[in-house]
């Protein structure tokens, strides 16, 4: 039975490949060009609706802000407006998307960056993106503790600044239960991990 995948993000690049890999495999792909885009939401819910599951949603909100200011002269409003499409965006989809996960394979997606990781940030201006990713690694954690125990499994990524390595795709499609003899608690996919394009694990 083909995968029903719905990438919202589809306007970055790294989402709209997602949703290529996915298309080449034989997977039905639903896009939104972005978490917070409520007509597009309404759309892809109600085509949802009539696919009756969902097996994989997958995010990307890697907005930048408009108005980078430094320490001491932020604009708070540019802050909240891209804090509020990108946290709020991808908790609302994953609420309106839970039953049909439910009845699907259960998978979350996140597509994030390493610019953001407080072991080694490349992104030290721009307060409003920080934010952001911070939020939504954030919401990851805590739908992993919800959800987990249901049999959900999480995969957040954040790609290769060159390209190279392991695609979106690749990685949100990858099984983490390599041995069917390791006991359940032992699971790679009972803990929630950052990677890169390396497999590389990133502090958040």
């Amino acid at each position: 039975m083909k995968n029903i995948v719905l990438i919202a993000g589809t306007q970055f690049q790294e989402a709209a490949e997602a949703a290529d890999w996915f298309r080449q495999r034989g997977a039905v792909v639903y896009e939104m060009s972005s978490v917070a885009n409520a007509a597009e939401r309404a759309n892809v819910l109600e085509a949802i609706k009539t696919e009756e599951k969902l097996d994989l949603l997958i995010i990307q909100a890697t907005a930048r802000g408009q108005n980078v200011q430094p320490l001491g002269q932020l604009d708070y409003k540019d802050i909240s407006q891209v804090f509020d499409q990108g946290v709020n965006g991808a908790h609302e989809l994953v609420e309106v998307m839970l039953p049909f996960l439910r009845k699907g394979k259960k998978r979350l997606g996140l597509i994030t960056s390493a610019d953001t990781s407080i072991r080694d940030p490349r992104e030290t201006k721009d307060f409003a993106f920080a934010m952001t990713q911070a939020g939504l690694h954030m919401l990851w954690k805590l739908y992993f503790n919800k959800l987990r125990p249901e049999g959900f499994t999480f995969r957040c990524f954040c790609p290769n600044p060159d390209g190279s390595g392991l695609s979106a795709g690749e990685y949100m499609h990858m099984d983490f239960c390599y041995d069917a003899r390791e006991e359940y608690i032992h699971s790679e996919e009972n803990r929630i991990v950052l990677r890169d394009g390396c497999f590389r694990e990133i502090s958040w």
